[in-house]
């Protein structure tokens, strides 16, 4: 048996939304059961523990379920393009790749020219096949202390 965790406090060593796990997956058929209630602090409402490790060993298999399908790689993929370029070539709408844009900068080979940035298209599709799958919390929305 792993760690007695609350679900927000396992989404956050995870990086994963407390709110989706909290709708979308605590109904579905084979999540954790709750083991106890953490005595409350104050007049709040004990919070239900979890074995970690059963919630990590759901967590794996629905991402496995639910892993975004990967983007087969365009023809030359050395060559540098905006990223409305590459969401074009790979068929899908623009935000599709630009709602990725903070991770590209960090991840991906890009170069300046005028106006426009363009980024290498093998790294801008490596890092959309590698993206993790729904619940995820998003960079820039996660709380740092």
């Amino acid at each position: 048996m792993g760690t007695l965790i609350t679900l927000q406090e396992w989404a956050e060593l995870r990086g994963r939304s407390y709110g989706s796990i909290r709708n979308n997956w605590t109904g579905r058929e084979g999540f954790p059961t709750p083991k106890k209630k953490r005595p409350p602090t104050g007049k709040g409402t004990p919070a239900p523990e979890y074995d970690s490790d059963e919630l990590d060993t759901f967590a794996q298999r629905w991402e496995a379920a639910n892993r975004p399908a990967p983007f087969p790689m365009p023809e030359e993929p050395e060559e540098f393009r905006t990223l409305g370029a590459i969401a074009r070539l790979l068929g899908v709408d623009g935000k599709t790749v630009t709602q990725y844009r903070a991770i590209l900068d960090a991840e991906v080979e890009h170069q300046p020219r005028g106006a426009r940035r363009v980024y290498r298209t093998r790294g801008v599709v490596d890092v959309l096949n590698n993206r993790p799958g729904m619940g995820m919390a998003r960079p820039h929305l996660q709380q740092h202390e």
